[in-house]
C-alpha cells in the first residue's frame, strides 16, 4: 500500500519502485512509476552498469538519478539512527 522512491532525491522523472522480478523476461523486472497521484506499472531491463566490484546497479536501465551504490534513502538513515540509539554496538 506504501511505496518509497528508490531513485533518490531530486531527480527529474516520474518516481520508481521494484515490485517483483519478472519470471517470464529474464533481466527484467516490475516496477511501479508514479507522479503524484498517477501510477502506471512498467516491465523495465536492468541497468546494467557496474561497480569495480562487479555489484550490480539494482535500478532499471536508464534511470534518471544516480546509481544505486550513490542513492540515500534518508528514511533508512532515519531508522538507523534511532537503532543507532538503543543497539551502538550494531550500528556504529
Amino acid at each position: 500500500r506504501h511505496l518509497l522512491c528508490e531513485l533518490g532525491e531530486d531527480h527529474d522523472d516520474d518516481h520508481a519502485a521494484m515490485l517483483w522480478e519478472e519470471g517470464g523476461r529474464l533481466g527484467s523486472a516490475v516496477w511501479a512509476r508514479w507522479a503524484g497521484k498517477n501510477m502506471r506499472l512498467a516491465s523495465l531491463g536492468w541497468c546494467t552498469a557496474l561497480t569495480p566490484k562487479e555489484e550490480a546497479c539494482g535500478l532499471f536501465d536508464d534511470h534518471p538519478s544516480a546509481h544505486a551504490w550513490d542513492v540515500t534513502d534518508p528514511t533508512l538513515e532515519a531508522l538507523k539512527r534511532e537503532l543507532a540509539k538503543d543497539l551502538p554496538d550494531l550500528f556504529p
